[in-house]
């Protein structure tokens, strides 16, 4: 079992576009594969470069490189030669059966050369491509190579394409997702290769366009893509992966609290925090027939993780609250015990303290940052594996980190480059994606996924409502109990003056003593926003139950692609909400 959380190894994974044999000039062809050349070294060497530059956040291993490309004649295979050539690890991705797909290759040279090739292949995907629709198919091979890749080589004359799956629109796809082009630029008419650039957005004929003339910038480029941004972050992934397994955690105040309230039982051992391995049950690491033992471990550290840093933060927040009115309380047990005054101002004091201690050990400790970062962590890497599964669907969050966030101080884009890091390192899918797996894959993620999250989300509202509701029942008894202190005092004042003249100080220790009390159940009921918590669960479960029914209904890959990354952003939502009314209710003296 790993000592700490896994670094993921550095992997560049790139795709290819471009022209077929029959709009490629001899000349041309005879060019591009020097260029192809270049590009791939230098895309190498910048890899290298960052992995020596910034060995810390990655594993061991030295770093993978693996090519996705159709296959195509042209500009895919002569990529394709160039790849292996240059220890790129080749994955095929057809956009047919590869039976069906050999009818696209003329017989005789061209046709042998394609089955060379896909025998060449470190592996080969068949998408469920239908001749009957065979436009759709080659877009969705275009799909599924940008999904796959993080930088697209795009071999291009720079004109408008000619229909749906051609060169151009894939440059397109690519632009909007967010994913960066390299464009080997093909004159036709003076039949040569006019100039390698680098396309990072814009429209498709209009493209904002940055320099790509030496090292420096394939590894500006290469950095972007695969590295972590600014100062601070590094700093989070830093802390992260030096993150020890410690079972023990004796801060059990809120399990206490839940069980005082009857929310939950408390456990036998509540200070004990099962392994981390204990995350995924034995048998486990695969998803279908998708390798998934380093995506599990990944997540099984992040949950682990938030999982901790939830009850550290959550039990100092009610040890804060009761230490608060814990100090009123000795204040006002002055009244009723003058004799041992100096002795309450002593344990008052030592109570204060023990409140500051208490705030300044969970800043210092940045419970509450981490707690909400590892929750992130963890659910941006709960829905990779299905995603992956499809071959058309990229990660969730790419376009986010891609932009990044202006606020980098509260921005937890760090998750983000950890999740992209496993991401690109988990192996894609391969074999032939039929009607059946399709079909499977909705069946898995409805019954390890949606109905999951569906009903833990129904737990969790129950439960934030049951909290919210008994702090507010608790805060209204001991305001209850202040208004008949009052009403009785009043009333036997008048009736039974020297009776009752005696008990002021102990009347006054009730009806200031109780509302310390209540402002601290008020002030844990404020602060958790149970409420708003439950109404988002709520909000969630009624999502996710539209998710379900059109999942159980999807048979076509792509759409059965939009309705997994719908879970996806229905999922992240959520945590997305909860991440911003939680991101400024950090530990803190209670006022």
């Amino acid at each position: 079992m790993l000592r700490h959380p896994p670094r993921p190894r550095l992997t560049l994974n790139v795709g290819i576009t471009g022209h077929r044999a029959n709009a490629l000039d001899e000349a041309i062809t005879a060019e591009l594969g020097e260029n192809l050349d270049r590009v791939l070294l230098s895309l190498i060497g910048a890899t290298r470069s960052l992995r020596e530059s910034e060995p810390e956040h990655y594993a061991a291993e030295p770093p993978l490189f693996r090519f996705h490309t159709a296959l195509a004649t042209g500009a895919d295979q002569i990529a394709a030669r160039s790849a292996r050539h240059h220890d790129f690890e080749v994955r095929a991705i057809l956009p047919f059966s590869e039976a069906e797909y050999t009818h696209d290759f003329a017989s005789g040279e061209e046709h042998r050369e394609f089955k060379r090739q896909v025998a060449a292949a470190d592996e080969v995907f068949c998408l469920p491509g239908k001749r009957a629709h065979e436009e759709d198919a080659y877009v969705l091979v275009g799909k599924a190579i940008i999904a796959a890749a993080d930088i697209v080589v795009a071999v291009w004359d720079g004109d408008e394409g000619k229909g749906r799956g051609g060169t151009a629109h894939v440059v397109e796809l690519a632009l909007i997702a967010g994913v960066p082009v390299i464009h080997i630029c093909v004159d036709r008419t003076n039949k040569t290769i006019s100039d390698v650039r680098l396309l990072i957005g814009g429209e498709v004929l209009d493209p904002e366009v940055a320099s790509l003339a030496g090292p420096k910038d394939y590894i500006h480029l290469v950095t972007g893509v695969l590295a972590p941004h600014g100062e601070i972050e590094k700093q989070h992934i830093a802390q992260y992966l030096a993150e020890i397994e410690q079972t023990t955690n004796w801060r059990i105040e809120y399990p206490m609290m839940l069980s005082l309230l009857r929310i939950k039982k408390l456990p036998r051992r509540p200070w004990h925090q099962g392994r981390v391995a204990d995350g995924h049950e034995a048998g486990s690491g695969k998803s279908g027939d998708l390798d998934t033992r380093t995506l599990d471990a990944a997540y099984d550290w992040a949950n682990f993780l938030a999982i901790r840093y939830a009850q550290l933060f959550r039990s100092g927040h009610v040890t804060n609250y009761a230490l608060a009115a814990l100090a009123v309380i000795v204040a006002l047990t002055g009244l009723i015990v003058p004799s041992i005054k100096i002795w309450l101002v002593m344990v008052e004091l030592s109570v204060i303290a023990l409140l500051f201690y208490n705030t300044h050990w969970g800043s210092k400790g940045e419970w509450h940052r981490k707690w909400l970062q590892y929750r992130h962590l963890a659910e941006s890497l709960r829905p990779l594996a299905y995603l992956k599964r499809t071959g058309l669907a990229g990660p969730p969050f790419r376009a986010d980190f891609a932009e990044r966030s202006a606020r980098h101080e509260e921005s937890t884009d760090w998750t983000r480059w950890y999740a992209a890091s496993i991401w690109r390192q988990m192996e894609a899918p391969i074999g032939t994606m039929t009607d059946e797996t399709v079909r499977k894959l909705a069946h898995d993620v409805l019954t390890e996924q949606v109905r999951p999250q569906t009903a833990y989300h129904e737990i969790n509202a129950k439960r934030m409502h049951d909290i919210d509701h008994k702090l507010h029942e608790v805060g209204n008894f001991l305001v209850g109990g202040v208004i008949a202190a009052c009403s009785l005092y009043i009333v036997v004042y008048f009736f039974m003056h020297d009776w009752v003249k005696p008990l002021t100080a102990p009347f006054v220790f009730v009806t200031a003593g109780f509302p310390a009390l209540s402002a601290a159940a008020f002030g844990l009921r404020g602060h958790g926003e149970h409420l708003v918590t439950a109404s988002r669960s709520i909000s969630t479960v009624r999502a996710l139950r539209g998710n379900g029914a059109r999942l159980e209904d999807a048979t076509e890959l792509d759409v059965l692609t939009k309705e997994l990354r719908d879970t996806a952003e229905i999922m992240l939502s959520d945590l997305n909400e909860w991440s911003l009314a939680y991101r400024e209710r950090s530990l803190q003296v209670p006022g």
